[in-house]
């Protein structure tokens, strides 16, 4: 049951290729056959036609004296009553009579060395062909086969045609010898008019015969041909499946958790392609899950610090003996660590909102008024840190495809980072411009600048730089602003030199 699985065409691709292409095959072979058997069996009888007709010619032209001397003769001895001619033998006689009633003898003449009907029978078997003989009103002569008798023939064909001095064929059932047989007629010719006619016949046999060979050549050649093309078919499916087979095993490895699968196909084909295009995820799954994985474990930790901090702070608070004013500072720290918990919690939830929901893009919106509000909402935060606050916005910005709220995520967190990592005295900076292909804002700081080796690395969740210098940042600012630029064909990236500042160049693309 299993071996008749296999060729299953649901379940089998090797198997569906081979009947397609089986089908397809027998279809353009097929007909091809049958049109190329029936212009070579057409082509057989006509040249077959074609050559005894040129026969029949070659008889009547080489009988035209014969004849004339045959029925010369044949009128001399009715004429005589046929007493002068009681030598002649027995064995020239062929039957009764050659006149429309029959009342005599059929007698040949001599001529030469010969006779009329040993000059006949040459012909016969030179020609390799049936010779008969008749005269204008269809009355045989004489017939080089002994199965043909004296009688008039019918109007045939080829006969009707001799006597129009024009050419015919007939393939009928010869009813003397029981066979098929090929006819052809050409007239014999005087200087009175037609004086005979020559009627050539062949068996159908050796006709038939080549054109059996020949339908039996085309035949075995398409089987050949077909076996040839199954045979394709089997190791073209079998370099198909063969990798599919390995992709699905494959799949199901990486399925049940073995992230070091690996095709590794070296194929320069669309199957290649297609093995590459795995190889390519799964990496991407393995680095992904890696990601996710860490993702965990720092969002467990970063969660975990100000819940515990303030698991801490509360049971504190609890002691009797606890100092008013320690308790006072307790409470602040709980509320300062709330806070803090709020803001992560918050921004987890604003990165799985992106990355799991479709930008919600509505109408085009001129960036400017946004960059505006969201300066004036950190500015006083800003000055309040003692920094010089500066912002260069036009009035009007080319529209980009992003709402209001995406946009002010963007800029806040932005000018959130350069006022936290620039000490007092510092300066931060928000430029914009408009460009052919869009929108570019920098937000540029003088503060303490990033390690050079940890620069690409600053857009990855719960990155920082230096955790022990920042106990207020979550590492997820740079990586949300990633992703929501992202989802809105926008890009940035970031230029710094350790204690001189950072620049966050963004890039929005024009509305189309």
């Amino acid at each position: 049951m299993k071996f008749l699985q296999r060729f299953d065409p649901r379940k089998s691709l090797t198997v569906r290729i081979i009947m397609v292409n089986l089908a397809l095959i027998l279809l353009a072979l097929g007909s091809l056959v049958l049109w190329t058997g029936y212009r070579l069996q057409k082509s057989i009888i006509e040249s077959a036609e074609s050559e005894l007709e040129v026969r029949s010619l070659i008889v009547a032209n080489g009988l035209r004296e014969p004849i004339q001397q045959q029925l010369a003769y044949e009128e001399a001895y009715k004429e005589k009553g046929g007493n002068d001619h009681e030598e002649e033998e027995d064995g020239e006689k062929d039957g009764e009579g050659g006149d429309d009633n029959g009342d005599h003898e059929l007698v040949f003449a001599p001529i030469g060395d010969r006779d009329f009907k040993a000059i006949v029978d040459s012909y016969a078997n030179e020609m390799n062909a049936r010779v008969t003989i008749l005269d204008p009103n269809l009355d045989v002569r004489y017939s080089s086969d002994p199965n043909v008798p004296v009688h008039i023939e019918d109007s045939h064909p080829e006969i009707l045609a001799a006597l129009q001095q024009t050419e015919n064929h007939d393939i009928r059932y010869d009813e003397w010898t029981d066979e098929m047989r090929l006819f052809v007629a050409a007239p014999i010719l005087g200087n009175e008019g037609i004086e005979g006619i020559v009627q050539l016949s062949i068996p159908m046999n050796e006709i038939s015969e080549q054109v059996r060979s020949t339908w039996l050549t085309l035949i075995t050649a398409a089987l050949a041909l077909t076996v040839l093309f199954i045979a394709a078919s089997i190791v073209l499916g079998e370099q198909i499946t063969r990798p599919l087979h390995r992709l699905t095993a494959a799949a199901h490895r990486l399925a049940e958790g073995d992230l070091s699968t690996r095709l590794d196909m070296d194929r320069q084909d669309e199957l290649g392609t297609l093995a590459a295009a795995f190889d390519h995820m799964a990496e991407e799954i393995s680095q992904l899950l890696a990601r996710e994985r860490a993702f965990v474990a720092n969002a467990s930790h970063e969660l975990r610090s100000p819940v515990t901090s303030i698991q801490l702070r509360a049971e504190l608070l609890q002691m009797a003996s606890l100092s008013e004013e320690r308790r006072q500072r307790y409470i602040r720290e709980i509320r300062q660590e709330s806070e803090q918990l709020g803001h992560l919690i918050q921004q987890l939830l604003d990165l799985d909102r992106v990355q799991s929901a479709p930008p919600a893009v509505g109408d085009p919106i001129d960036p400017a008024p946004c960059l505006r509000k969201v300066f004036a909402l950190m500015q006083p935060l800003g000055e309040a840190a003692g920094l010089s606050m500066h912002a260069s916005i036009p009035t009007t910005l080319p529209a980009i495809r992003m709402d209001e709220k995406s946009c002010e995520i963007v800029m806040r967190n932005l000018l959130d980072n350069a006022i936290k990592y620039t000490p007092a005295g510092g300066e931060v900076h928000l430029e914009t411009r408009a460009t052919e292909a869009g929108v570019e804002i920098v937000v540029r700081d003088s503060g303490i600048g990033i390690p050079e080796q940890e620069l690409p690395l600053v857009f990855e969740r719960f990155y920082r730089v230096d955790k022990a210098r920042d106990r207020t940042g979550s590492g997820l600012g740079l990586a949300l602003v990633r992703d929501l630029l992202a989802q809105f064909g926008g890009d940035i990236r970031a230029w710094s030199k350790e204690g001189e500042g950072t620049e966050m160049i963004v890039h929005f693309p024009k509305a189309a």
